[in-house]
């Protein structure tokens, strides 16, 4: 585990010698479900042993810690963070809730840092043939060649078992995050994806039942979605469409733009399958980053390029998807 935590900082976030790194991880708040209590427990855990891996090899390393204060994605960290990591080359960021699409990161990485969000990442993923045990160079090569697929069509139609939602692309901002970081950059460990911001979309995709978001959903629930925001949820039963009321819709519709549709990804790793979700627990980290797994994003685009500069970015993964390049 020691030799894949080093192998992950030299050769995905490329260190050099004398340079700088931080690990921001997020504590407990009492006002927070108890059932998200874990996910922190795990998320000190990563960290202190990165802490621990690094300083053993006489790399300069900084931990932070924060409580955050919205128990979702997409929240800002605390202007002291800002401070507490400026001057820091590496930044690793084993949260809770990521700070992908936050204005912390963007700072960051614009000042030349290079960031690897792992949100809900456990220690576990860096065991031999775990998630960060991948083939890089198969990963760099699918990521290619779906990146080309991206930009060189101008919408591409996605059907999938309940599922048929047109994305019109813009080509000017679609990106690639192949687990590989380099300066001046933000991406996902472990990767890979290929995503943009989408110039419209229309249709509807559906979520099952043990698939999801930032949790695994307890009941089927369908997207629908108009001029590029998601406009209603609809669930089959009276106690699935209560279940969506008290525990999805506060996610999407809560606060102006966050039902903005932000992200079209794909999945482009195939180290990473629909086994290690029943092996680690549902993660949607791990879960868009399977082949043959489409994602969509509500919330922040700014992020990526976009305009809409929200605090919250969720992504809604589906499998078996049918792609339809125009």
């Amino acid at each position: 585990m020691e030799q894949t935590i080093l192998k992950t900082l030299k050769n995905n976030l490329q260190y050099q010698e004398g340079e700088k790194v931080a690990i921001i991880y997020q504590e407990w708040n009492d006002s927070f479900d108890s059932e998200l209590k874990q996910f922190f427990i795990n998320s000190k855990e990563i960290s202190k042993k990165l802490y621990k891996v690094f300083k053993e090899n006489n790399i300069n390393t900084k931990l932070i810690s924060y409580i955050p204060s919205e128990a979702r994605s997409g929240v800002d960290a605390p202007k002291e963070i800002y401070e507490q990591a400026k001057d820091k080359d590496i930044i690793f960021m084993p949260t809770v809730f990521s700070l992908t699409h936050t204005d912390f990161t963007k700072t960051q990485f614009q000042r030349g840092a290079r960031l690897a969000s792992m949100p809900k990442f456990t220690l576990q993923w860096f065991e031999k043939s775990g998630p960060m045990d991948v083939d890089q160079d198969k990963i760099i090569a699918l990521s290619k060649e779906y990146s080309d697929k991206m930009k060189n069509s101008s919408q591409v139609i996605i059907k999938a078992p309940e599922t048929e939602i047109t994305i019109e692309i813009n080509q000017n901002l679609v990106h690639e995050s192949t687990g590989i970081i380099p300066k001046g950059d933000c991406g996902n460990l472990p990767g890979a994806e290929v995503f943009c911001v989408p110039k419209n979309a229309n249709g509807f995709f559906t979520i099952f039942k043990g698939w999801g978001g930032p949790f695994s959903l307890e009941h089927d629930v369908k997207f629908i979605v108009k001029d590029c925001k998601i406009t209603n949820l609809v669930g089959k039963t009276e106690e699935a469409n209560k279940y969506i009321e008290e525990k999805v819709k506060p996610l999407i519709f809560k606060e102006k733009n966050f039902n903005v549709l932000a992200e079209f990804g794909i999945g482009t790793n195939p180290n990473v399958t629909k086994e290690s979700l029943q092996k680690y627990g549902w993660s949607g980290l791990l879960a868009e980053k399977i082949f043959g797994t489409v994602h969509f994003a509500n919330g922040n685009s700014a992020g990526m390029g976009g305009d809409n500069n929200v605090p919250v970015h969720l992504d809604w993964v589906i499998e078996n998807a049918e792609l339809e390049w125009k």
